[in-house]
């Protein structure tokens, strides 16, 4: 496996929301390539991500149900459909009617509106939403507890609701994540299921990948993804 050099750039204050062409093969030699493009447009994406946890527990819950919505649904309608229960005020208040009705795209939208309210009654305490210190400081710890405690979210969701909000060293194991390892030879082909064992030995060689390249774990996942997408997306 080839080094992966490192490279170190400013942050502007505001991520610009660049895109670019969608790949479909990577490679060593891409990720050399793109990394030194898009390493601004990374770090301010990890800023904002890291600034997350200092917010309001309104908003944590926010990003917990657009990473409820993300499960076989695309990242832009979950993103979309958060907005809409926002705009309405009823992410916080809705009754699981109220909010189907605004998760016009999402799959499974029924259910989904469903685990939002499991979800809000969970971290509920009294008229407020408690989420931040219900959660443990340890990253495993906390998304152990996340995936056998809150209904929809698994160890891929609990990944991405927990690196949204500042945490690190996780794998965000998605399709387009897994696909890239199997690009680079890390992994044979992408499981059909995804067992939490099966996940945990992945996510070990997918942290050694990161390692060895030089880059955040973190910070490789949102460089796998904007090589697939064309987009630096939470």
């Amino acid at each position: 496996m080839e080094d992966f050099p490192g490279i170190t750039q400013a942050m502007s204050p505001h991520p610009s929301e660049r895109t670019w062409p969608k790949l479909h093969k990577i490679s060593f030699a891409l990720l050399r390539k793109l990394y030194p493009e898009r390493v601004g447009e990374i770090g301010n994406r990890l800023l904002e991500f890291k600034r997350t946890f200092g917010k309001p527990d309104e908003e944590i819950f926010e990003e917990l149900t657009y990473c409820i919505l993300t499960v076989q649904s695309s990242a832009r309608s979950a993103e979309e459909a958060v907005i809409r229960l926002k705009r309405n005020d009823l992410l916080l208040r809705g009754s699981a009617k109220d909010v189907e009705r605004c998760l016009r795209g999402v799959r499974f939208a029924r259910t989904k509106a469903n685990r939002i309210i499991k979800a809000r009654r969970l971290f509920s305490s009294g008229n407020e939403i408690r989420i931040k210190a219900r959660l443990p400081a340890d990253p495993q710890s906390a998304r152990r507890f996340l995936a056998h405690e809150v209904e929809g979210i698994g160890y891929k969701e609990a990944s991405h609701f927990l690196r949204n909000i500042g945490y690190r060293g996780l794998a965000i194991l998605d399709r387009h994540v897994l696909k890239g390892l199997v690009d680079l030879r890390v992994i044979k082909e992408v499981p059909k299921s995804m067992s939490e064992s099966k996940y945990l030995a992945i996510e070990k060689l997918y942290v050694g990948l990161a390692e060895r390249l030089g880059i955040a774990p973190e910070a490789l996942d949102l460089l796998l993804w904007s090589a697939r997408t064309g987009e630096v997306l939470k």
